[in-house]
């Protein structure tokens, strides 16, 4: 397969237009079509389909557009690791959910940074399943999530450490501080995450594994502070990350809720492409200083 032809159908199926991505590459509107009509003949199969004034890709074409973009990425991450080479300078790319961002990676970042003060380092946040996106395209080096719950056959998940839910009320809340069983929660208005939040199916996956209806509904917030600060004010209930309300409660602005015999926990996954074979430097390093994450 010609990789120019490969380019040109990854810029068409990008901007759903052959004439936009004709003005995009400086060529011709008749120049694209004929290199994807010769695309098509090479691999014995129709890659787009008129849609109006664009193009709709089949499905076909939905996966070469998916693998143009992967090389394409990895093109770019090996020019920028020789640039790295060359300048001697070490680029990570990392890609991030929310509670490996805010309460696990800063002091690994700092104490990496402190012994190697040429590295730049970049951290982007998402969700469990843009993460993963992420790193199978090789936009980034690795990428941490908790709960892999999606997964893929070219990428490796390590589990690093178990991180410790709470379930947490105002202070004023009647079952601020008691020890209750699970099936008493139902009864009591809750702060939801949004769907697609990894907390909310942590959530629901608790509730079904005992067979207990799911706590009453008070209302949603996207973000784990967010949900925080709704409880704090002084409404409902929250399931959160212990990482995220120990400073809360020892100031007094929340208080925990027991659950008899039930301890929350989800775990934290390194996410790496299967084809890397050697262990990222920053990997190596947050292994040996796990310990002192207080987790």
């Amino acid at each position: 397969m010609n990789l120019h032809t490969l380019r040109i159908f990854t810029n068409v199926a990008k901007l759903g237009s052959i004439t936009e991505a004709a003005n995009s590459l400086h060529i011709s509107q008749p120049a694209v079509t004929a290199q994807i009509r010769k695309l098509e003949g090479e691999l014995g199969v129709k890659l787009i389909t008129g849609k109006g004034r664009g193009i709709e890709l089949t499905s076909e074409g939905t996966f070469l557009y998916e693998q143009g973009l992967r090389l394409f990425h990895l093109e770019e991450q090996i020019d920028e690791k020789f640039k790295t080479f060359l300048e001697k300078k070490e680029k990570v790319q990392i890609a991030s959910s929310y509670i490996s961002t805010n309460y696990i990676l800063p002091p690994i970042i700092a104490g990496y940074k402190l012994e190697n003060p040429e590295s730049e380092i970049y951290v982007s946040l998402g969700n469990v399943q843009s993460v993963e996106a992420r790193v199978l395209n090789y936009e980034v080096d690795f990428g941490f999530v908790v709960q892999s719950n999606i997964g893929h056959e070219d990428l490796h998940f390590e589990k690093i450490l178990d991180v410790p839910f709470w379930f947490v009320v105002h202070p004023t809340h009647p079952l601020a501080n008691q020890k209750i069983s699970i099936f008493e929660l139902s009864e009591h208005d809750f702060i939801y995450r949004e769907q697609g939040s990894s907390t909310l199916d942590l959530l629901k996956a608790i509730f079904y594994t005992h067979n207990c209806p799911l706590p009453k509904f008070g209302l949603q917030m996207q973000g784990v502070l967010e949900s925080i600060k709704v409880v704090e004010a002084g409404f409902g209930m929250a399931l959160a990350p212990a990482c995220s309300v120990k400073e809360t409660l020892t100031q007094g602005r929340l208080a925990r809720v027991f659950v008899e015999q039930i301890e929350i926990n989800q775990s934290l996954f390194i996410c790496t492409r299967k084809a890397d074979l050697n262990e990222h430097p920053f990997i190596q390093y947050l292994k040996e200083n796990l310990n002192g994450l207080g987790m």
